[in-house]
């Protein structure tokens, strides 16, 4: 399965429901959002036991975006302003998630994030800049 265009990456979130339940989706990059494709599935038998889901995250609701590099995986590491943010997110706590990327797809997950952090920061510059005029 690739995705050429680079824009989104293929990733799972596992031990839902205490490892019965896996959430498998991609993470696209959109206009000042990230979005969450995913269903969740039976961890053993394979069995999809929801409808396709959409949540998207705006990166006014985004503290943080982080990319770890490990031996067999990569995780992304998203950091909420409020828990009701994944409120909607299977496998969340305390206002973060963790999307764990194959090593296959940890160039293009890596170069996702990359131009994701950039945006988030120059989002939250642009909302800084807009505070300090409004006090101005």
């Amino acid at each position: 399965m690739g995705y050429a265009n680079k824009q989104s990456v293929p990733f799972e979130i596992d031990n839902i429901n205490h490892g019965f339940q896996v959430a498998k989706g991609i993470l696209k990059l959109r206009d000042k959002a990230l979005e969450l494709e995913f269903e969740v599935e039976d961890a053993i038998l394979g069995i999809i036991s929801s409808d396709v889901q959409t949540i998207r995250l705006s990166f006014d609701d985004l503290e943080s975006i982080q990319f770890k590099k490990g031996w067999f995986r990569a995780k992304i590491i998203l950091e909420a302003v409020s828990m009701h943010v994944f409120e909607d997110l299977p496998g969340s706590e305390q206002a973060s998630c963790t999307l764990k990327v194959k090593r296959k797809d940890r160039k293009e997950a890596e170069q996702i994030i990359s131009t994701a952090r950039m945006q988030l920061s120059e989002h939250k510059l642009d909302q800084m800049e807009g505070g300090m005029a409004d006090n101005g």
